[in-house]
């Protein structure tokens, strides 16, 4: 008996030995799974636990309140009484819950379930013709930590030489939904070498890490110098504990960075001040320079220039150069002057270089910069009013010359005439100062001689590039307008069609007569025969009876003159009247 009583003690301080593994106080629970237990649908999961209903208060007779509601004769203690499994096990029989009791946790803090809704004592569920219980409940898992670490660094790519550090930051996150202890953490450099001090600085070490809560530490190393671009890869990664000092070990936080090896063992600059008047000349410098420790070979250096520039020097703007050895430099200059004004900015284009280093090829280019230029900023336009006319008819032309440049200008605008032209008023040039921002114009009349497309010449302008200097600085021209000349009387005939008697009858008999006495104008002749046109277009013809035959003839028109059209349609109206 003494042994049987001494053997139940040891087990007992055994289990309490174990129990006192870890303090139940520190136990966290994750957010809750609810669920509705009812007889058709008795079984509510979370994650590997289930509960399952068992039984449900007994029905009752029902009656009716003074209202007239069915609730039931005597009132009902609502409860259910349920088994919970885990993986399919049971772990827990006949379990009653009601909303006094305390929710249920199992002996191995893994799940705590509790009811929390359940139908009204005097509910009609409780009555035997309307029984319908249900409980609803909620399953809770023990919460567990889940410490997530990951490396990133102040920047993703490094240039050996000109970069000195490397900075990597390690970042351990709790984002479980219970704290963890004993985080030890671990970062990898690989082939990358500390800046200083012993690898200690490598691990880092946290006692607690609540959730939801995240820490960090710095690690610096140096860049290694390189002549080939090259992938270095840190990786981090965390072991951690929960309350019962069960182990984890996070995911790996793996980071590639890349090292280039220094582009600029060859510089290149080119250089033109930002600021200039129209009428000066820039000069253009640019430079090269081998900042690296290598011998630069086989360099060609390109350039070009903003279409707004002319060059003023003997240049090819392409260079060869052999070779720079270290701290060596080579530099040229041209010039370029500007043909108008900017000033927004005119874009001086980069000069390029392509060059050997190594037995391997590189490239580059200078960066490009802006120069306004201030002065006058003649723009001109010559129009006509009418681009059709007959012969003899007034053409009024106007010319107009804008200034949209920041500085004034003298300017001589003299437009030509054509020998089939004949000046009938007006001024054909214009002498004038044209202030910054300002429009100037002038206008003529002119007659057409000739039959047939006229180009006018263009308006020449001349106008000095900055203002009280008096010597021509550029020469403008305008557009040259098109006129088509139609002489009415020189028309052909055009020849008369074959129509049937429909047409005919209907031409007969239309309200429209031509004028013939009174001369019109070539508007109103077009105006009255787009009328008979119209009306001819309207009627409906027949189609011709077997034994008719219809010859169609062409109708000519001499492309790009309306009214030659117009005036066929007349004679043609004209036959039909006739007959």
């Amino acid at each position: 008996m003494k042994y049987i009583l001494t053997l139940i003690i040891l087990i007992s301080l055994v289990n309490l030995s174990s129990a006192a593994s870890y303090n139940t106080g520190d136990i966290e629970w994750a957010s809750a799974v609810s669920g509705t237990l009812t007889k058709g649908s008795p079984i509510v999961t979370n994650g590997n636990f289930t509960v399952k209903a068992l039984e449900f208060p007994s029905p009752v007779p029902g009656i009716k309140d003074i209202d007239g509601n069915i609730i039931p004769e005597t009132y009902v203690e609502p409860m259910v009484l349920v088994e919970i499994y885990r993986d399919n096990v049971i772990i827990k029989e006949a379990l009653i819950l009601n909303l006094q009791n305390e929710a249920y946790i199992d002996p191995d803090y893994e799940v705590k379930v509790s009811a929390t809704g359940f139908p009204a004592k005097n509910a009609k569920e409780w009555v035997q013709e309307f029984y319908n219980p249900s409980a609803t409940i909620s399953i809770q898992l023990r919460g567990l930590p889940k410490i997530e670490v990951n490396v990133a660094t102040d920047k993703n790519i490094y240039t050996s030489y000109d970069d000195q550090i490397i900075t990597a930051t390690v970042t351990v996150k709790n984002t479980g939904d219970a704290f963890a202890k004993n985080i030890d953490v671990n970062l990898n450099p690989g082939e990358l070498k500390l800046r200083g001090g012993d690898k200690s600085q490598l691990h880092n070490y946290y006692y607690r890490m609540e959730k939801e809560t995240s820490l960090t530490y710095d690690v610096i190393f140096v860049v290694p110098p390189l002549f080939d671009e090259k992938t270095y890869t840190l990786t981090a990664d965390a072991k951690s504990m929960d309350a019962k000092e069960i182990k984890y070990m996070a995911d790996t936080g793996i980071l590639n960075i890349t090292v280039s090896p220094k582009q600029n063992y060859f510089s290149i600059s080119k250089s033109i001040r930002d600021r200039m008047y129209l009428q000066n000349t820039a000069t253009v410098s640019v430079m090269v320079e081998n900042s690296g420790m290598f011998d630069v070979y086989n360099i060609h250096v390109n350039d070009s220039l903003n279409e707004k520039f002319e060059l003023r020097s003997n240049s090819s703007l392409h260079w060869e150069i052999p070779v720079l050895h270290p701290g060596q430099e080579w530099g040229t200059t041209y010039s370029v002057k500007p043909l108008e004004a900017n000033l927004a900015g005119f874009v001086v284009p980069a000069v390029t270089a392509k060059f050997i280093v190594n037995n391997k090829p590189y490239s580059t280019s200078s960066t490009t910069t802006t120069v306004v230029v201030n002065g006058p900023n003649i723009q001109m336009n010559k129009t006509v009013d009418r681009s059709i006319v007959n012969i003899s008819e007034i053409v009024n032309v106007t010319v107009i010359i804008n200034n949209t440049g920041n500085i004034g200008t003298r300017i001589e605008v003299m437009d030509m005439l054509s020998d089939s032209v004949s000046l009938l008023s007006g001024h054909t040039s214009l002498v004038n100062w044209s202030e910054k921002f300002s429009t100037e114009r002038f206008s003529y009349s002119i007659r057409m001689n000739k039959v047939g497309e006229i180009e006018l010449p263009p308006a020449i302008a001349n106008y000095t590039g900055v203002e009280y200097r008096g010597t021509t600085r550029s020469v403008l021209s305008s557009q040259e307008p098109v006129i088509t000349v139609i002489d009415p009387s020189k028309i052909t005939p055009l020849p008369t069609p074959e129509v049937n008697s429909t047409i005919k009858e209907s031409v007969a008999s239309t309200e429209v007569v031509a004028p013939q006495e009174t001369p019109v104008t070539p508007t109103e002749t077009l105006s009255f025969w787009q009328k008979l046109l119209n009306r001819i277009k309207a009627i409906k013809v027949e189609e011709p009876s077997p034994n008719e035959t219809v010859v169609p003839t062409p109708t000519q028109i001499t492309p790009g003159f309306e009214t030659v059209f117009v005036i066929g349609v007349l004679l043609i109206a004209a036959v039909f009247r006739r007959r």
